[in-house]
């Protein structure tokens, strides 16, 4: 697709991934010659190849549109999702590098639920506050960034490095159920102070 400057744009609609077809995923490489931490994957959408790059350390999936970096919806994920398994299944080769892909799209697509969230501690590190916690299933912070009041998560899962990411609306709904019960008609304390500031910052997120 071209716009009137003749520059290549990505087609912008609904599920521009929908049909889209995987001609390669790579690992990126830094000046050294070393793995960044970052996959590419080439996808052909129509008559047009575009590039999304996959970050370990965060769990995102992100393209850059007119030089701007965008991060895929769920949706995006879904038909990427699909098209990377038809991938999989016609190459002639165990794909290592697509294998680990899937698996963070797949961690992606799976929000933590936070309905059994349970606070362990409570810190105020300046730049953000992080509250230390556990699930029934994995270990995880939620950090909140003190200047943007924006809430991420960071997961722990064994054998694996630690992901950042974005708190989704459904982890966010459930932070705020359990918060509540532990500021709501609690004494003022330093503690539920913090937790109230988050509490807080999960109701915005919860309504986006």
């Amino acid at each position: 697709m071209t716009s009137d400057t003749d520059e290549l744009t990505f087609p912008r609609k609904r599920r521009p991934f929908d049909a889209a077809r995987i001609a390669r995923v790579a690992p990126v490489l830094d000046d050294h010659g070393d793995f960044s931490g970052e996959h590419v994957l080439a996808a052909v959408v129509g008559s047009l190849e575009v590039e999304v790059r996959f970050v370990e350390a965060s769990g995102e999936f992100q393209i850059v549109e007119d030089e701007d970096v965008r991060e895929l919806s769920r949706t995006d994920l879904k038909d990427l999702a699909k098209a990377l398994r038809r991938y999989q299944q016609n190459v002639p080769w165990d794909d290592g590098e697509a294998g680990r892909v899937m698996v963070g799209l797949n961690d992606a697509l799976t929000p933590t639920r936070l309905s059994s969230f349970a606070v362990r501690s409570v810190s105020d590190l300046g730049p953000v506050v992080l509250v230390a916690g556990k699930t029934e299933s994995e270990d995880l912070d939620v950090v909140l960034d003190a200047v943007t009041g924006e809430l991420s998560l960071l997961v722990c899962r064994e054998d694996q490095r630690s992901k950042r990411r974005a708190v989704s609306t459904q982890e966010a709904h459930d932070l705020v159920t359990v918060l509540r019960e532990r500021v709501e008609g609690r004494p003022a304390t330093r503690k539920t102070m913090l937790l109230a500031v988050v509490l807080e910052a999960a109701r915005r997120r919860a309504l986006n």
